[in-house]
């Protein structure tokens, strides 16, 4: 399958720059102020440039980038700004799947012959992209979901990258084994092997590699050669309703936050018409332009606003919430039908099988794909014991 993979490096700070040009061409780290014993969310690529890291502490940030610039993050910000990317991608893949914040993968199959040919494609999405959210991207298209993410990450944002059909060994063999999604523990024992380009990797038998790191190995070698089997996981648009309320001045308590949170459940208590929610989530913008979010997954289906109540209140109470907030909104999703429950015989086998698959499938909404794998047995006689058994998704 031909899979496009959209990449906009450094979401957060690209985010940023959008927002604020005149912090274009200056080091950027986001993660609130150095003084706090917080780690970097993302940084611009000069300030990557001289050391800095996601996950490093602020403070040695700011010890290795001394000239950088410090913002507070905004995880609500980043999530809509990309939202609106996901949309414009849908305009031309109905099947778009969401990885992380910046990398998206479309099914690219049969879309060439709409536009002049994959390049044109790839060209159009960057523009499209650009004109709607501000940010550049750079695309990869290829024959698997790795060898497209390897495109579009080593190309330069703006550019696209085609690796036609099988040439995607040739194309990989230069590149460097770090981009395999690798343990740093696997990447280093690599790297003391010298093994350090995927062509070194894809040169070996596999037998070596299993031997050495068991199924990761043999993954890793299929990947180095360009064999991905990975299949793309399309997200599922789903209703979401939410109601706002802003302050008529800051709410600096946490009972100004409940009385409001009253408020706007009662609302979407009608709205939801005797339905249920699976998800909640508590966005605040906070006084300083900073804001906060949190998303709480139900172990079941919802459809009681006080009981959401209650666990909105338990989530304030206990958050430090680092400015008085001027606006709250309330999203509900995973809108379900409430259905009753029927008895059986064997009432405690059937609770906890419902209660197992309730969790699955909670974990499924949570992070949209599967979590939970059933084991099951495939080639008994093989000597090697990687391939006797495999694993699937568990379906409750």
């Amino acid at each position: 399958m031909r899979i496009a993979c959209v990449l906009i490096p450094h979401f957060p700070a690209a985010v940023e720059r959008w927002r604020d040009p005149a912090l274009r061409g200056r080091p950027l780290v986001i993660g609130e102020t150095p003084d706090q014993r917080k780690a970097v969310l993302d940084c611009s690529p000069e300030a990557e440039a001289q050391g800095v890291r996601a996950g490093m502490p602020l403070r040695q940030a700011l010890a290795v980038c001394r000239e950088a610039v410090f913002l507070p993050p905004h995880p609500s910000r980043y999530s809509d700004v990309f939202d609106s990317v996901l949309v414009v991608l849908e305009d031309f893949s109905p099947e778009v799947e969401q990885t992380s914040l910046g990398r998206a993968y479309l099914n690219a199959g049969g879309l060439a012959r709409h536009y002049e040919g994959e390049l044109d494609l790839g060209e159009r999405i960057i523009r499209s992209l650009q004109e709607a959210t501000g940010l550049v991207a750079g695309v990869g298209v290829a024959e698997g979901k790795f060898v497209a993410w390897a495109a579009a990450v080593t190309s330069e944002p703006g550019q696209v990258c085609t690796v036609p059909a099988g040439k995607e060994s040739e194309f990989l063999r230069p590149l460097d084994v770090s981009l395999l999604p690798a343990s740093p523990d696997t990447l280093r024992r690599l790297d003391l092997y010298g093994l350090r380009s995927m062509g070194d990797l894809a040169s070996l038998s596999p037998g070596p590699l299993q031997a050495q790191f068991g199924g990761e190995g043999m993954r890793l070698w299929e990947l180095a050669r360009g064999v991905d089997s990975e299949p793309l996981r399309p997200r599922h648009r789903e209703e979401v309703m939410s109601e706002t309320l802003r302050f008529p001045t800051v709410a600096v308590s946490v009972e100004a936050l409940v009385v409001a949170c009253r408020r706007l459940l009662v609302r979407l208590h009608w709205r939801l018409h005797g339905r249920a929610a699976r998800r909640l989530r508590l966005r605040a913008a906070l006084w300083g332009g900073r804001s906060w979010e949190k998303t709480l997954t139900f172990h079941e289906a919802v459809t009681d606003w006080e009981r959401m109540l209650f666990i909105a209140k338990s989530v304030l109470a206990n958050a430090a919430l680092p400015a008085p907030v001027e606006e709250l909104t309330i999203e509900l999703s995973g809108i379900t039908e409430e259905r009753g429950r029927q008895s059986t015989l064997f009432a405690e086998k059937a609770g906890l099988r419902r209660q197992l698959g309730e969790t699955v499938r909670q974990l499924r909404a949570r992070w949209g794909r599967p979590l939970v794998s059933r084991v099951v047995e495939v080639e008994p006689w093989s000597r090697l014991p990687e391939r006797r058994h495999a694993l699937i998704d568990y379906e409750p």
